[in-house]
């Protein structure tokens, strides 16, 4: 009965309003992958693989104040010009970065999705990173800076654990020291590298295809390029911590996560992680409904935790969040690992249903659904999250073990906070 349930939600998405995307690759090399729900409001998208991955070692930080250059001015036209179009058709603007992608998000009404794709053209694929606005930026950075959680900070440091020295260690955010050490000329040649046809993706949500293609096609605005090639990071392992006042500590533990473009293997992480689950921070956890899933039960008193993944080219982390009291961390950290090495799966179909309503939430978001496609188009991942939901039915409690004992094999593991009573990495048997 529970395998039946797993089918008809995988049923219902294909039944429900939403259509199948339509990915194209054009002549000049641009992917557009467009997918009309019918909403009301267009969200677009222009990215192009060059995150925090695609600096040099002698770089870090660059991707950020490009990031913050957004709705400055642009070659073609002043920046005040280029915002307060965009506010006139009741847009929203952001830019975004993360390891494998830049780009820059539009949300807008649907009727004026044709007007905003020209202002999102120049936005982010031509900035002019006129030298005497570079001041201007450098206050935004610091704020970026000033508002780190701690939940940011050890995400940040799991991945100098994970790959060390390699270009997924290199942070989204730039140090207090390089703030303003990048010039005109150095961002607008990595601009000039990146920010190219070939290289980039064109994303609508709500919107016609053919609206896309068009601009794509005949606009002119996004110059013709080849595609940039990052420098693949495999996973190491290892530790990184940071101390910090107070009797609470933050932890990530995270193993070998599958690729952007491994759906089985993704599947399979998915429906792990669904078990791994999340503790309840309540006090009487055992009440319906305060717990998902059953791999961090045991963790001791006062210790709180969730599964997460992170998906990019070429490699991936998989693991466990953890706040916990400084007294409790080393039993935190040995109960969290055995959960992931040793997974004790009960109940696979209510993994797999837990997994499934997890994508099709992420689906109604557009904001999401369109990061999403962006980053799967330009690195191979999934057409569809049907395509994951479709792996997802196949998976069973002996893909579950496998998975388990060949990601966590060595671990990475970050900690910010009291950090003295956690065990290293190489320490945990």
């Amino acid at each position: 009965m529970r395998s039946s349930l797993v089918s008809k939600s995988a049923a219902a998405l294909k039944a429900n309003s939403q259509t199948a995307p339509i990915k194209e690759k054009l002549k000049n090399g641009l992917t557009v992958v467009a997918q009309d729900n019918n909403g009301a409001v267009s969200q677009l998208i222009l990215a192009f693989r060059a995150g925090a991955r695609y600096q040099s070692v002698t770089q870090q930080g660059l991707v950020h104040h490009i990031r913050n250059f957004v709705g400055r001015d642009a070659q073609s036209y002043p920046g005040l010009q280029l915002v307060w179009s965009s506010a006139a058709s009741g847009a929203q603007m952001n830019s975004f970065a993360s390891r494998d992608i830049f780009g820059v998000q539009i949300s807008v009404a649907r009727d004026d999705a044709a007007y905003a794709l020209s202002i999102l053209g120049h936005v982010a694929s031509k900035p002019a990173f006129k030298p005497w606005e570079t001041e201007d930026v450098l206050p935004t950075i610091r704020a970026d800076l000033s508002q780190k959680t701690p939940y940011s900070r050890v995400f940040e440091d799991l991945h100098r654990a994970a790959f060390r020295n390699d270009s997924l260690s290199y942070s989204l955010l730039s140090s207090k020291n390089q703030i303003g050490a990048f010039k005109s000329d150095e961002m607008s040649k990595f601009a000039a590298k990146h920010f190219v046809s070939g290289n980039g993706v064109l994303v609508g949500i709500n919107v016609d295809h053919n609206i896309l293609k068009n601009y794509a096609e005949e606009s002119g605005t996004i110059s013709e390029g080849s595609i940039v090639m990052n420098h693949m990071a495999p996973f190491r392992g290892g530790d990184y911590r940071r101390f910090a006042r107070g009797d609470n500590v933050h932890i990530v533990i995270a193993g070998a996560g599958a690729p952007i473009n491994d759906v089985k293997q993704r599947a399979v992480q998915s429906v792990f992680l669904a078990h791994v689950g999340r503790s309840s921070p309540l006090k009487f956890a055992t009440l319906p409904g305060t717990q998902s899933g059953l791999g961090l039960a045991n963790l001791p008193g006062g210790v709180t935790g969730s599964s997460f993944q992170a998906a990019y080219d070429g490699s991936g982390l998989a693991g466990v969040y953890l706040i916990s009291p400084a007294a409790n961390s080393d039993a935190a950290v040995r109960a969290a690992v055995g959960a992931l090495r040793k997974p004790k799966v009960q109940d696979i179909e209510g993994c797999k249903r837990r997994a499934i309503a997890e994508i099709l939430f992420s689906s109604e978001n557009s904001v999401l659904s369109a990061y999403e496609h962006a980053t799967n188009a330009l690195y191979k991942g999934p057409d569809s999250s049907n395509d994951l939901i479709s792996e997802i039915q196949k998976v069973d409690v002996k893909d579950v073990e496998k998975f388990a004992d060949g990601a966590f094999q060595r671990l990475a593991i970050s900690a910010y906070g009291n950090y003295f009573r956690i065990p290293y990495s190489d320490e945990i048997h």
